[in-house]
């Protein structure tokens, strides 16, 4: 006798998106960290032809390098292990929507003897080539962000004038960051000579998962910063046509308000008018077509930026501006520069809507009152042919009243003649009522049918 299991089985037909879905929550996992390590990440714009390219490149690393972990290995994100212990070496490719990320995560020996950024790169590079691929300087694509980012064990705090000097001197953000506030983050966010953005962490006893947290969420806020920030030249170029735009609004609906003051209206100024109307309004809805999607993303992008900024948990440094305030105080106007142009693009275009309403409006009420005045002009042509009709009628009594008449008489004076008594005025004078009553009856009659018909 068999042992049932004591598992139930069930066969119930999975979603077809549901392992998709399901991973989507173990989609971007921070890469554990310890201290003393040096990252490099870089965020290239991509066209199609080098985002191909940079997918072909991908697969063949993939087979090159053994991924860090299975379980993070999508179409999307590689996690790759480029060198082992003692100096590993990481590359961590994400392909976005917009964009594609590069991260290089190198493990130092310790914090006095930090590789420099040039000779991680020149390391990174000689594996590649040695296994058959394109070095990273040599793919497609336009960097938009690179950043140097220093994670160091630290024994001791120090303070801005101290970290200063590793900045060049330069004016410092600076904050204890982590829940548990036990790490140091210092930036001056300029540009060096190489274009990449510096940073530092230096903490004491931080998790690797704490700590590969904090700097995906640096590297998540300066990349969601920059892509948020390419709306901002469109936003600035349309500052001066969105005022034209609305000055030649306001000056359509001041013509407006002039012809209403006129006791006739003139269809040819309305029609003048609305055709300047939309016109206008096909060049604000061009303008809202070509630049929507961006300063919808901006938005998006923009959201982000704070929401990696929050889970850093900044506490001030006395004397030092955090990254949170800088950003308040640069980053947010860029922003509300942005969302205020997308305000004005579309209050212009209600506005616009609602002129070419009253300028549709007036020539639709002229065109009524044309047409009213040619359906009161029909009605008194039909009375006129009406009365006409009844004129040309009652003649037509008279003249066949008369013609009948006169032939009865004929017939009457020729039996008289004959010899039969009769007399032809006496015929006349009977015959002129009763042929006139018989005529106005059989009239009325087929008019009768007419108007049922």
């Amino acid at each position: 006798m068999s042992t049932p299991d004591p598992t139930p089985s069930f066969t119930v037909k999975d979603h077809p998106q549901r392992l998709a879905l399901h991973n989507e929550v173990h989609a971007r996992p921070p890469i554990p960290l310890w201290s003393n390590e040096r990252i490099v990440s870089q965020a290239l714009t991509l066209d199609t032809l080098s985002r191909r390219e940079h997918i072909s490149w991908i697969e063949q690393a993939s087979a090159a390098f053994p991924p860090l972990q299975k379980s993070i290995q999508q179409q999307s994100i590689r996690v790759l292990r480029l060198s082992d212990e003692p100096s590993r070496i990481l590359l961590k490719w994400e392909m976005h929507g917009e964009f594609l990320v590069i991260t290089l995560f190198a493990q130092q020996q310790d914090a006095a003897h930090i590789e420099s950024r040039s000779d991680l790169l020149v390391r990174v590079n000689t594996l590649l080539t040695r296994n058959g691929l394109t070095s990273l300087q040599d793919l497609g694509g336009q960097r938009l962000v690179a950043i140097d980012l220093v994670l160091e064990e630290a024994t001791s705090d120090l303070d801005a004038f101290e970290i200063a000097k590793r900045f060049n001197d330069n004016t410092l953000l600076g904050s204890v960051i982590t829940s548990n506030q036990n790490a140091q983050l210092w930036t001056d966010l300029q540009l060096d000579n190489e274009g990449f953005v510096c940073m530092l962490i230096r903490g004491r006893k931080m998790g690797s998962r704490q700590a590969g947290r904090a700097v995906q969420r640096l590297i998540d806020i300066e990349n969601y910063r920059m892509m948020a920030l390419l709306a901002f030249p469109s936003a600035k170029s349309m500052a001066e046509p969105l005022r034209n735009a609305e000055m030649e609004l306001a000056k359509v609906s001041e013509k407006i308000a002039a012809a209403q003051k006129q006791e006739t209206i003139d269809i040819t100024v309305d029609a003048q008018l609305l055709g300047d109307v939309s016109a206008l309004a096909a060049r604000v809805e061009g303008w809202i077509s070509a630049n929507g999607l961006r300063f919808t993303a901006a938005e998006a992008y923009h959201e982000l930026v704070k929401g990696a900024l929050n889970e850093l948990h900044e506490s001030v440094i006395p004397g030092v501006q955090t990254m949170g305030t800088f950003m308040e105080r640069r980053f947010e106007p860029a922003m509300r520069t942005c969302r205020w142009t997308v305000r004005r693009l579309h209050d212009l275009s209600d506005r616009i809507s609602r002129t070419s309403h009253i300028l549709k409006t007036r020539i639709e009420f002229v065109n009524e009152s044309q047409q009213q005045a040619l359906l009161e002009s029909m009605d008194r042509r039909a009375k006129l042919q009406l009365r006409l009709q009844q004129t040309v009628e009652g003649l037509s009594v008279i003249v066949m009243t008369y013609y009948a008449t006169g032939l009865l008489q004929y017939i009457a004076k020729g039996l008289h003649s004959r010899g039969v008594s009769l007399d032809p005025d006496l015929v006349g004078l009977i015959s002129v009522p009763t042929i006139a009553v018989g005529l106005l009856w059989f009239l009325s009659r087929r008019q009768r049918k007419q108007r049922l018909l």
